[in-house]
């Protein structure tokens, strides 16, 4: 079995298509009259059919399609991937339909830039990962593949209802099975029936395949109906996986929280700034000079004046968030080419993250719309792998498909799960804590707490019984272990964490 890269590091094409919708009378080789029925097999309403029409005289698949065949699995964080179906992907405009082994539609999505789709191309179709094999060129090509669909719809209604199969096995029988093996037995390929063989035996077999004849019609239709009902539309199952990060502060974090809590004790300072520039002490020091030309914190900008270094001498080390963020970068998008967003409260945080993305030349842009959500969505070669969200666009923003969203302050935490795709694909999502005691851990554990004591607090290390409900979260303490570094796809190379609190979702759709 291949493995796959990781899904954005992919030369996926980018041709989409649009599956034609039709409403035809079934014409199944299937002993069993089921004429009576309508079938819309391959269309988003065909929960009810009965499989795969024959193509009519003179019908042409690919008069405004393209049609290849594909391998394809379901979306996973596992490291270990192999591909688990076969099935066709009709590309037709900027719509993309992939089907399994019986013609029945997979998941379809739409693609905003195209590309010539080769051989060995990698692309994401929905909640699926796909390989592009062959294309099919000709009709008699689609004539046979058609013919393999229904043969294998028809095996598999029987297998349902309990009838033997004699049939060859799968693997040898039907040409697209052989894609899942072309890697490691291209010798053996050579010596695999003719198409039209396999159709022969296939056809001659589903032909004797019939019920007996005591069976009533009426019964026959319903057992159809309730076999259709369960395996046309199974229910998938994804996992939305939440970790919050309590991070350990950077030295210089802790020498201006500390400064900063001495300074609130002696000083009469207006609570609101105060609370403003300890925030920003959290998120990452560098960000004080953005107070500079302020006014208002000219008087606590002098004070700091005698601890800040230089602002050159700042790095990724000098915030417990930044480091987590820049290494989470490194390992998620650089080395494993997976998505990731970082949502934040405040435009600096963001323009720090787009520094370090321009300085590591990450591809990465700021979703401030619907638009550059489906964008960023598509997976199209040159779209960004880094989305930068502000919290104050989230109104305007919905349906996001990204497996990594790290939240770079901890109260826009209630806001993201209306961000999020429901039942896409799985996701982690990271919560960023500073803790240590820092007013931001307080906060936390308060619930959003406004008062200056939680910045006096930070002398005595106090930190209050959490009044955010913990009760169905698992707290992970270091030392950590490989199943906790493989579960979260946090990077073994991050120091910082003190604890983490997670919890795990199920979505079934």
């Amino acid at each position: 079995m291949r493995r796959s890269k990781a899904p954005s590091m992919r030369r996926a094409a980018k041709r989409g298509n649009e599956d034609s919708h039709q409403k035809v009378e079934p014409e199944s080789p299937c002993s069993w009259n089921n004429s009576s029925l309508s079938s819309e097999w391959g269309t988003s309403g065909g929960s009810q059919s009965l499989g795969p029409r024959a193509l009519k005289a003179g019908e042409n698949p690919l008069k405004d399609s393209r049609i290849f065949h594909v391998l394809w699995r379901n979306q996973t964080t596992k490291k270990h991937k192999t591909w688990t179906g076969n099935g066709t992907l009709v590309v037709t405009g900027a719509v993309v339909t992939l089907k399994d082994d019986t013609g029945k539609v997979v998941d379809t999505m739409t693609y905003f830039k195209q590309r010539e789709l080769r051989e060995n191309d990698q692309l994401e179709v929905g909640s699926r990962d796909v390989e592009v094999q062959e294309e099919i060129k000709t009709v008699d090509e689609c004539f046979t593949q058609r013919q393999l669909e229904i043969a294998n719809w028809c095996q598999k209604i029987d297998a349902q209802n309990g009838y033997a199969d004699t049939s060859p096995p799968p693997a040898t029988s039907a040409p697209f099975q052989s894609h899942l093996l072309k890697k490691i037995k291209r010798e053996a390929d050579a010596q695999t029936p003719s198409h039209s063989e396999i159709i022969q035996h296939k056809m001659e077999h589903v032909s004797y395949e019939a019920p007996s004849s005591g069976t009533s019609h009426v019964m026959e239709k319903k057992i159809c109906e309730q076999n259709s009902l369960k395996k046309e539309n199974p229910s998938m199952e994804f996992t939305q996986s939440e970790y919050m990060c309590l991070l350990t502060p950077a030295e210089l974090q802790k020498r201006l929280l500390l400064f900063l809590s001495e300074y609130a004790e002696a000083c009469k300072a207006e609570s609101t700034l105060l609370k403003e520039v300890v925030q920003i002490v959290c998120d990452h020091p560098v960000l004080l000079k953005t107070l500079g030309k302020k006014t208002e914190f000219q008087e606590i900008m002098e004070v700091l004046d005698s601890i800040l270094p230089p602002w050159s001498d700042m790095g990724l080390y000098d915030a417990a968030k930044f480091e987590f963020l820049h290494v989470m970068l490194d390992n998620l998008v650089a080395e494993r080419g997976e998505k990731c967003c970082i949502l934040a409260n405040s435009e600096d945080c963001l323009t720090l993250v787009r520094g370090y993305c321009q300085s590591y030349t990450l591809d990465h842009a700021q979703l401030d719309g619907p638009q550059k959500v489906d964008l960023f969505n598509s997976l199209a070669e040159e779209e960004p792998m880094v989305g930068l969200i502000l919290t104050s666009d989230l109104l305007e923003l919905r349906a996001l498909r990204c497996k990594h969203l790290i939240i770079y302050n901890h109260n826009a935490r209630k806001h993201a799960n209306k961000l999020l795709a429901v039942g896409a694909m799985d996701t982690k999502i990271y919560t960023l804590i500073t803790a240590g005691g820092s007013p931001e851990e307080l906060q936390f554990h308060m619930a959003d707490n406004d008062s200056l004591e939680d910045l006096r607090s930070h002398q005595s290390q106090l930190i209050p019984s959490a009044a955010i409900n913990l009760a169905n979260w698992v707290k992970i303490e270091p030392p950590f272990d490989c199943d906790f570094f493989e579960e979260t796809a946090i990077s073994e190379s991050l120091d910082c964490i003190q604890q983490v609190y997670s919890r795990k979702m199920k979505v079934n759709t």
